[in-house]
């Protein structure tokens, strides 16, 4: 997979992978990914723990979500590290991160709204030219 050998390729070890449905809520790997994260910075306090994605869509689906990871990762001294998209780079979760996801959660809850509006607005121009989907 590319993702994989993307975190691979940036020294990450190890590489949690999640394939799964977009509609399950909790995502054992994720989970075990930020255990993983929280255990090493409490192993280790003045050790810079830095938590990788390959994209921001990866980390999480929604405002709410984001901004409850961006929590956990401030609460636990944890970086977070971009490899891929226009805001590719590490951020610390306080000062100027603390910013940056505030701006994810509104890039989140933008997108989500506007992934649901397109299909809508699809649906309303096939109604209009007679076509009205679905069984006879």
């Amino acid at each position: 997979m590319r993702r994989n050998n993307a975190l691979k390729e940036a020294g990450s070890d190890p590489v949690f992978s999640k394939e799964i449905s977009t509609r399950v809520k909790v995502t054992p790997e994720f989970v075990k990914a930020m255990d993983f994260a929280r255990t090493i910075k409490k192993a280790v306090p003045h050790q810079r723990v830095i938590f990788t994605v390959h994209e921001m869509k990866r980390l999480g689906r929604g405002a709410a979500e984001l901004l409850t990871i961006a929590e956990d990762l401030r609460h636990h001294d944890v970086r977070l590290e971009l490899l891929t998209g226009p805001l590719q780079g590490v951020y610390d979760p306080s000062g100027h991160g603390a910013a940056l996801f505030a701006f994810f959660a509104g890039m989140a809850e933008s997108e989500r709204a506007y992934t649901r509006e397109k299909p809508l607005e699809g649906q309303a121009s096939a109604r209009e030219r007679g076509r009205h989907g679905g069984r006879p």
